[in-house]
């Protein structure tokens, strides 16, 4: 038959239960001990310098590691892209308007550029070619015009001769019409 077995009065969960309660009254009169009174620093009497306090300028150097970041950045964008030939200026360099900053070249954009300057070559060589055989085909009907004007005023000629000489009786009728004519 089983029988009731009686616990100490020291048994193992009440043991820990006081340790912890202890180590957390130790450690909060620690703390306390610790942030109270006045501060002490300890160092040796060869580091310590006593002198004269005096008006003047206060410089202090303290080194700092960082990243400095400008206060504004300006992006700049181009038109065209191409590839940097020169460089003009170095990062961080104050700039003035128009003041350029590098080169860029871009062999497609030349390309059409070179292209584009055939064809207007090619359309003015055409406009001068057309120029010039308008006033070509100008001066050739000038020229046909004086020919004809000539002939007109050597027809006249003739037929005021040949009249006079109709009227003498020293050219027949027929000649007259033709001339007339």
């Amino acid at each position: 038959m089983d029988r009731a077995i009686k616990r100490g009065f020291w048994h193992k969960k009440k043991v820990l239960t006081i340790a912890g309660v202890l180590a957390l009254l130790i450690l909060i009169i620690a703390s306390y001990y610790a942030t109270s009174g006045k501060t002490r620093l300890n160092t040796y009497i060869d580091r310590i310098t006593i002198s004269q306090a005096e008006m003047g300028v206060f410089q202090v150097t303290v080194p700092v590691n960082g990243i400095v970041l400008p206060k504004t950045s300006i992006y700049l964008d181009a038109l065209e892209g191409g590839v940097v030939e020169e460089k003009y200026v170095e990062d961080g360099t104050m700039l003035t308007k128009g003041q350029p900053i590098l080169k860029l070249s871009n062999t497609n954009l030349e390309l059409n550029l070179s292209n584009q300057e055939t064809e207007v070559f090619n359309v003015l060589t055409q406009m001068q070619i057309a120029r010039s055989n308008a006033q070509e085909n100008t001066t050739g009907k000038r020229n046909q015009m004086a020919e004809v004007d000539i002939a007109l005023k050597d027809a006249k000629r003739i037929y005021k001769l040949d009249k006079a000489l109709y009227e003498k009786k020293a050219i027949g009728s027929q000649e007259s019409h033709r001339l007339q004519d």
